[in-house]
């Protein structure tokens, strides 16, 4: 019987390994992983008036973790030749600025208790997020 089992404990360790090697995460990856949670609960009550507190807080890690983001320098910056990575970066954090500014007037739609407003800003950041990601992130 351990003669069976050792093999599978093998390779058991060994996926182990891998999987954890695999599931690092850079700075980045780990603050938009987070604004991506945040993200997707704010997208099933963002028409409801009634989550107004608990959206509020969805839109603070979001601002929370571009905040950080912004301040960090996308894997594809490495890809970009050397002449062209200051205008690359300044793209990228002109980018996460714009999506920064559209979480703000987010808020501010939630606050209000303007409903339609907050639909329509929580598309704008979609679109933008969509973006952001073709041109700045890497598969």
């Amino acid at each position: 019987m351990l003669k069976k089992l050792t093999p599978l404990v093998a390779v058991a360790t060994v996926l182990s390994f891998g999987i954890s090697a695999f599931a690092e995460d850079t700075p980045m990856e780990k603050e938009m992983s987070a604004m991506n949670k945040a993200y997707k609960a704010l997208k099933k009550s963002i028409e409801d008036p009634a989550q107004k507190a608990e959206n509020l807080k969805f839109i603070a890690e979001i601002k929370k973790t571009n905040d950080a983001a912004s301040k960090m320098e996308p894997k594809t910056l490495a890809d970009q030749p050397a002449a062209a990575k200051a205008a690359y970066l300044e793209k990228f954090k002109a980018s996460m600025a714009d999506f920064g500014k559209h979480v703000e007037a987010l808020e501010a739609a939630v606050n209000a208790g303007n409903t339609a407003a907050a639909k329509a800003e929580f598309d704008k950041l979609n679109d933008l997020k969509k973006k952001g990601h073709e041109e700045f992130k890497k598969d």
